[in-house]
């Protein structure tokens, strides 16, 4: 895995970039409209050679790859520029496919369309919809366009309107700001766009009658392919434009949020910035995680095409689906804050906001986008809800593929710039460790831990220290294996998607990093090992009955008296308490200083005197506990850190804590729901509910959702076996993860309807009543525990206000 961009394609954006800051600023971009089209920037990119990037060396193009034109097309987005870019590129990539160096027999043919691109002409674009009855409507860069490629019925066409009279002194003097380019050619639309009607008939050039259509028509009309290779032709080219423009949304997006956010650091309201205002962060902060998730998903979407790698089937689709509804909600909420100001013409947010939705309409209803993608998705009805891969977590007995059969390879190509593939190590850990759990992660196992509430097996934890799983991660000094970050991510990754009982592994591991960094040399020889070899659990000690998610208000007291410490008062939430040797304790330790400045963090033995344990029932079917703490007698080597230094205690605890281990639940809830799709008929008695339009719609953007939150996840421990700790990437991960962990079993839970009521039975063979619930009652059973993830772990309120304040640099609010 290698998630950044090369040297090469980071001056390529710079010096896009560069040129685009003084020739597409707010100002011309006003000027280009209503049109939308600005020929002195066109001119400076087809000096640049932008517009034939993609096409290759030896046609007269430049051999760039698809990621190389992402990073222009990203640029330009945040620009606005008033020109077709992505769809002249991508229909150049196109014309490349059709033409040879020798030409293809006609002026109107793909050498020749390509010809005069390369030598600097007017923009040649993609009609991304098919035509309707001969004519492409709505063509984005159709107005101001010398050639049209696309899809008429069963021909894939080039329409070359270089030979008609508005078009061809342009054409002929290479100059795309000549008189004629796009006249009256385009309607008014909301993002101020050259689009037009394109008649793809070849008509005779002498006709004048023309003149006056209410359409652009034809001149010339070469067909390139036809069937089902004209049909894969350009579904292939659609897809480029989909990532493409994922890619452009991404840079409209970030560059409306930047806007936005000034404007909140700027703007003064009741004597404070209104950047300070907790409402206003968290919206941000949501922006700025879908953001970074739409940037990830859109390259993904970049590359799978670039390599021709199994996802690229889905993932276009996805990104500009998110990347376009992401985009739209980061410019309405800038235009929002801005108050009555946004909606001002003289104010730039409304530009990004009209050319963010235009932009999402250009293909159709962005919801027919989601019917479409759940038809890539799961037309092949043994596909699964991870996409490129058959694994179907809930079905048991579907064996898992063989560490063995793994081909060697080198990794990811970091010089091609960013590269999802995990490599073969880590697939072939990913191997073994999905062949172990498929042994011993059994139907009992699963639902004896819900039907107890422990969501840990102690039997399932010894049999993975043996193993070696629990230290896979850690230097052999320690008895590990000194798995990189990334293995330990995909052995996570399995647990979660086998439905495993782990809580127990997460916070051991938890309590062993936090030692490792901040514990005594004592600490570390002791306790790490008797945690790596599966003999001791941990718990927290952090909630308390008035604190809440205010760590720092912790009231539990410990008091010093030489070498040995007292402590009293109580802890909430303390999860596997019942099952753990240690608890790590936060104590207030002075009233003093500032409340967050007088905590100290211990990791007391659990079977001590003075601790007392009562269980708490869940919601969801979880139990945690109370624990109390009537003068407990501790000694000083169980303390971590600093004496009143708990606080830097906890923001390293927190960075092992804050991940997206739920993505594996998440998977495992979108199989439920395919599952029971598959299987359930349709309330109209015919066919399955898998082919009705709500239900495809809900799965599709589950199925988005959990891809994001796959790659967020990844980038954070990609990060960490860069070498680099995660900071609020970690924060990101958990905050979307969870919270599309409950839109998930919401929507689930509604296309059930009235079934959706019934409860999940506690057996290990499905469910035992004689009319059971639907997928056993699993979807029910994850809708209520799903609310507790976005509280533990740190509340989505407090993830928020750390993005907010510490990636955004917003103002305080306090």
């Amino acid at each position: 895995m290698h998630l950044t961009i090369t040297e090469e394609q980071d001056a390529l954006r710079d010096a896009v970039a560069r040129f685009l800051e003084k020739a597409s600023t707010a100002e011309s971009v006003r000027e280009a409209e209503p049109l939308g089209w600005d020929p002195k920037v066109w001119s400076g990119l087809t000096d640049m050679g932008v517009p034939t990037l993609g096409v290759s060396e030896e046609q007269g193009g430049s051999g760039a790859s698809l990621r190389d034109l992402a990073v222009v097309a990203q640029a330009c987005g945040a620009r606005l520029v008033a020109a077709p870019v992505v769809e002249t590129m991508v229909a150049a990539r196109l014309l490349a496919r059709f033409a040879s160096p020798a030409g293809d027999g006609g002026p109107g043919g793909a050498a020749a369309a390509l010809t005069r691109l390369i030598d600097g002409g007017p923009p040649v674009v993609l009609a991304v919809r098919p035509a309707v009855n001969g004519v492409a409507h709505l063509v984005p860069g159709g107005a101001v366009a010398a050639a049209v490629v696309a899809l008429d019925g069963d021909d894939l066409v080039v329409v070359d309107r270089s030979g008609r009279a508005d078009v061809a002194d342009a054409a002929a003097a290479a100059d795309p700001g000549a008189t004629g380019v796009g006249i009256a050619a385009s309607p008014a639309n909301l993002g101020s766009a050259p689009l037009a009607d394109i008649d793809l008939a070849e008509i005779d050039l002498a006709d004048t009658d023309l003149a006056n259509a209410g359409r652009l028509a034809g001149s010339s009309r070469t067909v390139l392919a036809t069937g089902p290779d004209a049909h894969a032709a350009f579904a292939l080219a659609v897809d480029e434009w989909r990532a493409l423009t994922a890619r452009w949304l991404v840079g409209l997006g970030r560059e409306a949020q930047a806007i936005g956010i000034q404007y909140a650091k700027d703007r003064k309201q009741f004597g404070v910035p209104i950047g300070s205002f907790q409402a206003v962060q968290h919206r941000f902060a949501d922006l700025a995680t879908d953001l970074d998730g739409a940037d990830l998903l859109s390259n993904k979407a970049v590359w799978a095409l670039d390599v021709g790698d199994a996802v690229a089937s889905s993932f276009p689709a996805m990104a500009f689906w998110f990347a376009g509804d992401t985009a739209q909600r980061a410019a309405s909420w800038g235009l929002h804050v801005h108050g009555g100001y946004g909606f001002m013409e003289e104010y730039d947010i409304q530009l990004h906001f009209r050319r963010a939705k235009a932009t999402r309409l250009v293909l159709g209803d962005p919801r027919r986008e989601l019917q479409s993608l759940a038809g890539r998705l799961w037309d092949d009805p043994q596909s699964g809800p991870i996409p490129g891969s058959p694994h179907r977590p809930t079905v048991t007995d579907a064996p898992p593929p063989a560490a063995a059969e793994i081909a060697e390879d080198d990794g990811p190509d970091q010089a091609q710039g960013f590269d999802f593939r995990l490599g073969s190590a880590v697939e072939r850990f990913r191997a073994e460790v999905r062949a172990f759990l498929a042994d011993h992660v059994t139907p009992e196992v699963i639902e004896t831990a819900h039907a107890t509430g422990t969501i840990h097996d102690r039997g399932l934890h010894e049999a993975m220290a043996a193993a070696g799983w629990i230290s896979a991660g850690w230097p052999s000094e320690f008895g590990g294996q000194g798995r990189s970050p990334l293995e330990m991510n995909a052995l996570q990754e399995e647990m979660y998607l086998s439905g495993a009982p782990v809580d127990g592994l997460g916070v051991a591991a938890l309590v062993a990093h936090t030692l490792l960094i901040d514990g005594t040399d004592w600490q570390k020889r002791t306790i790490i090992p008797e945690i790596l070899s599966g003999q001791a659990l941990c718990c927290l000690g952090y909630s308390e009955p008035d604190a809440g998610s205010d760590v720092a208000a912790c009231a539990t007291k410990a008091t010093r008296d030489g070498d040995e410490w007292t402590i009293n008062g109580q802890k909430m939430f303390t999860t596997l308490a019942h099952e753990a040797s240690y608890v790590f304790l936060l104590t207030r330790t002075n009233t003093e200083v500032a409340k967050h400045k007088g905590l100290t963090m211990f990791v007391v033995p659990m079977d001590t005197a003075g601790i007392d344990c009562t269980p708490v029932h869940t919601m969801g079917g979880e139990r945690t506990n109370i624990t109390y703490y009537d003068d407990v007698k501790v000694d000083d080597r169980y303390r971590v850190g600093e004496v009143d230094g708990g606080w830097a205690v906890m923001m390293t605890a927190l960075v092992f804590e804050r991940n997206s281990a739920w993505y594996g639940e998440l998977v495992r809830l979108l199989d439920h729901g395919l599952g029971w799709a598959r299987t359930a008929t349709a309330p109209d008695g015919t066919g399955s509910m898998i082919d009705d339009v709500l239900v495809r719609e809900r799965l599709a953007r589950i199925a988005i959702g959990n891809e994001v939150s796959n790659l967020l996840g990844w980038r954070a421990a990609w990060m960490a076996a860069e070498g680099t700790l995660p900071g609020v990437e970690g924060t990101m991960a958990k905050l979307f993860t969870t919270e599309h962990y409950q839109f998930a079993a919401n929507e689930l839970i509604d296309a059930l309807g009235a079934d959706g009521q019934r409860r999940h039975t506690h057996d290990a063979t499905g469910s035992g009543a004689s009319d059971p619930a639907p997928a056993d009652g699993w979807i029910e059973a994850i809708y209520r525990h799903s609310q507790v993830t976005t509280i533990y772990g740190g509340t989505s309120e407090v993830l928020r206000g750390i993005i907010a304040e510490r990636g955004l640099q917003l103002p305080r609010n306090r």
